[in-house]
């Protein structure tokens, strides 16, 4: 899983970087092969104001062509970061089960043809 991660309004530190990694490891880990890759956009909405401004958005490119986006905004980085991986996780279960299902529907659906 390529994963690439950016941010606006303030430095990258590798206390963040090694924070949202290990969730994506920890919340990704279970797809294996089906995600082609994972972007994260960290940024500092109102910036020196302060408040509830942190925002965590990923966006979850899967091999289906299918694409997961996931928000979070909170006052704590770590927590934002921490919560939308745990929504993308679900979210990318849910997608592909839905996926699957459907899938399996259109193959009920094909003709049956019987050789003699």
């Amino acid at each position: 899983m390529k994963t690439e991660i950016r941010c606006q309004g303030f430095e990258l530190t590798d206390a963040i970087r090694a924070h949202v990694e290990n969730q994506l490891q920890m919340n990704m880990a279970n797809f294996g092969s089906r995600i082609i890759s994972v972007s994260v956009s960290l940024s500092d909405i109102n910036g020196p104001r302060g408040g509830a401004d942190k925002k965590v958005a990923i966006i979850v490119h899967l091999v289906s062509r299918l694409t997961v986006k996931v928000e979070r905004v909170r006052s704590d980085l770590y927590v934002a970061a921490t919560q939308a991986s745990r929504q993308a996780r679900r979210t990318v279960r849910r997608t592909l089960n839905r996926h699957q299902r459907m899938e399996k529907q259109s193959l009920r659906d094909l003709p049956v043809s019987v050789a003699d």
